[in-house]
């Protein structure tokens, strides 16, 4: 507990002055003064300062209202400030919490086994979780009650990572008591600032705090929530007029219960939050559940694809085997057929070439005929529609003609008529002129005589406005000279008091600066010492972070050399794999002798069946220089494919076996072992460059005697040819004899390879390339593993050394923290340092100022009292000429009035004289108008008679020519249809034998197509089949064939059907998981420890509800037994206080007391019980005060601020009213603000509070021995 011992208030509402207000150790302390004098402030200042936040329950409309707000004379402040000084007391008994101990622990407990279901559901498997845990773990406890995350960091390949892991639990319990904290007689002081600008600030004993630690502190002393130890102006009669509900806060603030609300609001948050878990984590092993449940059919159904597959790829050996066999016959077949077809469609075409030709001759002669003969009808036309428009022209200006010559008279008759109205206006035009001027010489008369009148008016008013406003201007001065003394005479006054009140200031302003400057003093000896902790700290951090960025560079340069090395050896993987797939890709033709002519691979194909021994083709023989390839190409073309055997009798069996099988003819060079060439080539000619051994260079030159002598130049068309050489260039262009040139891009027609011994090269080449690169890879696969290793253990120190970084770092952050509060303290106490220097060099300029204004202000009164007294004598002698000059204005106003009437009149006749004239003028300008018209319409419809006419006679002579004209026209459309007519039939010839002549065209075309389509069809199917063999079963279809034997009675077509049906049987098997055996143990381990997870949060919400079961069973112990002593201890007092009577509270029904709300009943003497909203004033005053007084007895509070709840009762209830407090006054100090006699009597000390300033309260004491 803690008694009151003094309050100082700086800057609130009307409290402009620093202001102290000291309280005795017991007893009754008054607060007194004229009411608007600031008394009430005193308990808004005590309200504020122990956290109100309510700006209406301080009167005000927001919070900044507070802070003073200035008056005419002083300016609004800047910074309100309240300070509340204590003292710790325990003769007034310490509060047993050995309960809300043990629901501390139970809420830890429940804390410490809760389940974080963030992280369960953050990783991916149980590893995973552990791994997380044990991060968790060896970081630091987390220390607040709300959610913590711990970042770990970790320097990882080049960057800091942020790893965040979220300890568990998650919410660790944290009571706090500061009340503890305190030793008995120990001083507390709590503190509140709110500055203009919005800053607020908590200080607990010079040091920042929060609003929640000063609400613990007087937590369950009856001075926060629902305080009922502070009783504010008015409250006093809302304790009965609020709701049940909310009159039962009073009762629990005493029963203590507010601190087990804190808890059961806690324990019931942490019950939601682990049903949300159970609920979430159900859903988790449902979906687990799911998924074991999935992957064990998962894995049955692997099971069986696999022996499907099995089956699958059996039959498939078999069926492409067969297929195989049967498409490479059927392919020779269709090759014989297609070349017959090719003969019979050549001939064909060209006989379709002559005879489209000539149709095409005949057809443009049609096409000239019919476009002679259309321009002939495009003329003819032409001019028929020119003789029919004439026709239809002459009949048009016939009737034009006709339909002018009834308007021409018209218009003759009209013209007579407009002639005859004219001169009737004319005669009506003279005779209102006339009348006009007589009227305006009547006008002209009376007008005069009115004028006359109105300046004889106008004079008379204008001296009457003179003389009123010379009266007026006297008025006037008079009034300002009366007011100036009355103001200079306050003004004196004022500056006087302000001058007594500016003294006063000056002198708190004094021992508030020196207050202000040893707080900003002791506030700048701590940040100084803690910058010196910071200043170590940042050193120690710097050695760290030099040491750090030393092994960072270490370690990316370690990492750039990986990246190096690893980027080496993707280039020379790459490289290695392009040419190790060129390589298997050339061996393979070379092998299957696909870049050779069809003849000579089907010749090597069925060398067993010849019986020949084959020694490869000339260009296996040769090893070409590359710059020479082209032309050696050019000289020798297909002989380079020619098969090379041992002796002319195997060259004729290789030929009756070309005939036998009709594959084409092919080329054989005989090879035997002759002797060598005696000399050697000469170096400029192509033998040079052939790369044969001595026995295959002598046949060539025997065989290609001319062909080997040819010399290579760089560019034939520069050298010198003689005669009978041949000269060859690198790009294959040759010239024979100096006449005979062969150019143009060189192409192999046999084969597809476009250079048979660039394929050559390329195939002896890349063999010693792949293996040259299998060995670079291997040493830059070791080089790799070496720079891994060496960054591995460059980042393992680098984590290491983050690590005490971090550490550090965290202590500077702390110290950063601590210096920031230090700074702010002192930014604080120098601006409320500043506040108090400029409010002080303001007090004295005002001060001086204010003598100065003073002197002059008794100058100007004697001043302005003089000139008073002269301007009351002169406004007497002017008020008589303003009578006589009113009566003499009367006189000229009705002489006036008179004139004007007779004036108005004349008026009015000329003008409706003249408007008549207007009119009649206006109706004479039109008539001319119309005339002048109608006169030219007459003339040009005149001329337009005549003009017609002539175009009529015009339009009459070509219509007489017009039959003339057709008949010559018809006869030359006549003889055009006869050419026509001829030239289409000679067409029509022509295009029927054309169409016979593509009809036979087209049937050879189409037999040739349905050969090509057999064979397309029969290749396309051989290499579908082929590629489908080495998707399938990764085998060649070759290698296939002859190792796979086909059974005898064979279905080819059963075996389509059967491999069809198995692929249509796997391909609906749908997605096959092939790791389903390997997911299925995992998930069934992750559902074991979700369920052990769910157990253990089931198990936590019980605790929870039986922790809350128990604080809510205490709390209803608590309050009924609270209950049950306040209404006792009220009947009492209600009983003493009224001199009889009854009073109680009752419970509202409710199925938890908890929420029952609380009914008073009172029943004064001599009165029937009824609703106690009808009380009078005064009795709802002594029920309320008896409530209160019974929940002091039953839970007595440190001190109690009444603010005027005597105001309502009479002399006879105060007496009982303060002798009750009295006997309360041992016990607790009662501050009782008051304009009551009886209870001023009964205070030891008497605070008066007076308003000598407008607008600034001011604190006289007095205290009674």
């Amino acid at each position: 507990m803690f008694r009151l011992q003094r309050l100082e208030i700086s800057g609130f509402k009307s409290f402009a002055d620093h202001t102290e207000i000291v309280f005795t150790g017991n007893g009754i302390t008054a607060v007194v003064g004229p009411n608007g004098c600031g008394k009430s402030n005193v308990s808004d200042a005590i309200s504020w300062v122990l956290g109100e936040q309510r700006a209406r329950s301080l009167r005000g409309g927001e919070m900044k209202d507070v802070v003073f707000a200035g008056t005419k004379s002083r300016k609004p402040g800047g910074m309100a400030e309240v300070v509340l000084h204590l003292i710790r007391d325990d003769s007034l008994g310490i509060t047993d919490e050995t309960d809300l101990d043990e629901i501390d622990e139970t809420l830890a407990e429940i804390d410490e086994t809760a389940v974080d279901m963030e992280a369960i559901e953050g990783v991916d498997d149980v590893d995973d979780l552990e791994a997380e845990a044990e991060i968790a773990a060896a970081g630091e406890a987390a220390a607040s009650e709300s959610e913590e995350v711990e970042t770990v960091k970790a320097l990882a390949v080049g960057s800091a990572q942020v790893v965040e892991t979220r300890a568990r639990p998650k919410r660790h319990w944290r009571p706090r008591s500061f009340a503890l904290d305190f030793a008995p007689g120990e001083a507390v002081s709590v503190t509140r600032r709110l500055y203009l600008s919005g800053e607020s600030e908590y200080l607990l004993n010079g040091k920042t705090c929060r609003l929640r630690d000063i609400s613990d502190l007087f937590a369950g002393t009856g001075l926060s929530g629902s305080h009922y130890a502070i009783i504010e102006q008015g409250r006093i009669g809302q304790i009965l007029s609020s709701k049940p509900a909310d009159r039962r806060g009073l009762i629990e603030e005493a029963a203590g219960i507010s601190k087990f609300r804190t808890r059961q609001r806690a324990a019931e948050s942490r019950l939601e939050s682990a049903r949300a878990n159970l609920h979430r984590i159900t859903d988790i092993v449902s979906e687990i559940e799911t998924r074991v449940n999935s992957l064990r059919r998962q894995a049955a159904k692997t099971r069986r694809f696999k022996m499907l597959q099995e089956e699958f790829r059996a039959l498939l050996r078999q069926y492409y085997s067969a297929e195989g066999r049967h498409l490479s016959s059927l392919l020779e077949e269709t090759a014989a057929a297609l070349a017959d077809a090719g003969e019979l469609e050549q001939k064909l075409q060209s006989d379709l070439a002559a005879k489209e030709e000539a149709a095409r001759e005949t057809t443009r002669a049609a096409r000239d005929a019919e476009e002679s003969l259309a321009e002939l009808r495009r003329i003819h036309s032409a001019n028929a529609l020119e003789r029919d428009r004439a026709e239809r022209e002459h009949v048009y200006r016939s009737e034009q003609v006709v339909a002018l010559n009834e308007r021409c008279e018209s218009l003759r008759s009209e013209i007579d008529g407009s002639r005859t109205r004219i001169e009737l206006l004319s005669g009506e035009i003279d005779r209102l002129r006339k009348d006009d001027d007589a009227l305006a010489a009547a006008f002209a008369a009376a007008d005069g005589e009115f004028r006359d009148a109105e300046a004889a008016h106008t004079r008379a008013f204008e001296a009457l406005n003179l003389i009123e406003t010379r009266i007026e201007t006297l008025r006037a001065e008079l009034i300002q000279h009366t007011a100036a003394a009355e103001r200079f005479d306050e003004i004196g006054r004022q500056l006087e008091h302000n001058l007594d009140r500016l003294t006063t200031r000056e002198q708190g302003l004094g021992s508030e600066g020196e207050r202000a400057e040893r707080t900003y003093q002791a506030n700048r000896e701590q940040a100084e010492s803690l910058a010196a902790q910071l200043a170590d700290e940042e050193s120690k951090l710097r050695s760290l972070s030099d040491e750090k960025e030393d092994l960072s560079a270490a370690t990316a340069a370690a990492r750039q050399q990986l990246r190096e090395r690893e980027a080496e050896l993707d280039a020379l993987t790459e490289e290695l794999s392009a040419r190790s797939h060129r390589l298997a890709t050339l061996n393979e033709l070379e092998e299957t002798r696909a870049v050779y002519a069809p003849q000579v691979q089907k010749l090597f194909s069925a060398a067993d069946e010849i019986g020949v021994r084959m020694g490869g083709v000339l260009a296996d023989r040769l090893r070409v220089d590359e710059r020479a390839e082209k032309a050696v190409e050019a000289l020798f073309g297909d002989h380079l494919e020619a098969v090379i055997v041992d002796s002319l009798g195997d060259a004729r069996r290789v030929s009756d076996w070309l005939d036998s099988k009709g594959v084409g003819r092919a080329s054989m060079f005989i090879l035997s072992h002759s002797s060598s060439r005696n000399s050697s080539p000469d170096p400029g000619s192509i033998a040079a460059f052939m790369g044969a051994d001595d026995d295959l260079a002598a046949a060539l030159d025997e065989v290609f005697p001319r062909e080997m002598r040819a010399r290579l130049v760089d560019d034939v068309a520069e050298a010198n040819a003689v005669p009978g050489e041949i000269l060859i260039d690198t790009e294959g262009r040759m010239l024979t004899g100096g006449r005979l040139f062969i150019g143009g891009g060189t192409r192999r027609t046999s084969g597809t390879n476009e250079s048979l011994l660039a394929f050559k090269r390329e195939l002896n080449g890349l063999g010693s390339v792949v293996a040259e690169l299998d060995r670079k890879v291997t040493s830059a696969r070791a080089d790799v593993e070496a720079a891994r290793a060496a960054l591995v253990d460059l980042e393992s120190k680098t984590v290491d050394l983050q690590s005490l970084i971090i550490k550090v770092d965290r202590g500077i952050h702390g110290l950063q923290i601590q210096i920031h509060a230090a700074r702010e303290e002192i930014d604080r106490a120098d601006r409320h340092r500043r506040v108090v220097a400029d409010e002080s060099r303001q007090i004295s300029e005002e001060i001086e100022e204010t003598r100065s204004r003073l002197a002059d202000a008794l100058a100007d009164r004697e001043s302005a009292d003089s000139a008073r007294k002269e301007s009351s004598a002169l406004l007497g002698s002017v008020s008589d000429e303003l009578a006589r000059a009113r009566a003499s204005l009367d006189e000229a106003n009705v002489e006036l009035n008179e004139k004007r009437m007779a004036a108005v009149t004349a008026d009015e006749r000329r003008r409706s004289a003249q408007t008549a004239l207007r009119r009649v003028e206006n109706e004479h300008r039109d008539a001319m108008s119309r005339l002048a018209l109608q006169e030219m319409e007459m003339h040009e419809a005149s001329e337009k008679i005549r003009e017609l006419h002539n175009t009529i006679d015009q339009i009459t002579d070509r219509i007489n020519t017009a039959p003339d004209e057709v008949a010559a026209e018809n006869k030359v459309v006549d003889d055009a249809l006869s050419a026509l007519a001829a030239a289409r039939e000679l067409a029509d010839r022509t295009s029927s034998e054309l169409a016979e002549m593509n009809h036979a065209a087209a049937d050879a075309l189409n037999h040739r197509a349905e050969i090509e389509v057999r064979q397309a069809e029969a290749a396309t199917l051989l290499r579908n089949i082929t590629e489908n063999c080495h998707q399938e079963l990764n085998l060649a279809l070759d290698e296939l064939i002859s190792t796979t034997e086909i059974p005898e009675g064979f279905d080819l077509a059963g075996a389509r059907l059967a491999a069809d049906d198995l692929r249509s049987r796997l391909d609906n098997f749908g997605a096959i998981n092939m790791l389903a055996l390997e997911e299925l143990g995992e998930a069934e381990e992750r559902h074991l420890f979700l369920t052990s997870q769910r157990e253990d949060i089931v198990a936590g919400i019980a605790a929870t509800e039986e922790a809350l079961r128990e604080i809510k069973q205490r709390s209803r112990d608590k309050f009924r037994q609270a209950f049950e002593a306040i209404n006792e201890n009220f009947k009492e007092f209600f009983v003493e206080l009224f001199g009889g009577g009854t009073g109680e509270m009752t419970l509202l029904e409710a199925d938890d007391i908890l929420e029952a709300g609380i009914e008073v009943i009172a029943q004064p003497p001599g009165k029937r019980l009824q609703n106690i909203l009808l009380l009078s004033g005064g009795e709802k005053a002594m029920t309320a005060i008896a409530l209160v007084m019974a929940i002091f007895k039953y839970r007595p509070s440190p001190f109690c601020l009444l603010d005027e709840v005597d105001a309502p009762l009479d002399d006879a209830n105060v007496g009982r009213f303060v002798d009750k407090i009295a006997g309360m006054a041992e016990k607790t100090q009662f501050i009782v603000i008051t304009h009551n006699k009886r209870t001023m009597e009964a205070a030891r000390a008497l605070y008066g509070v007076t308003m000598q300033e407008p607008g600034v309260s001011k604190v006289v004491s007095v205290k009674f021995e």
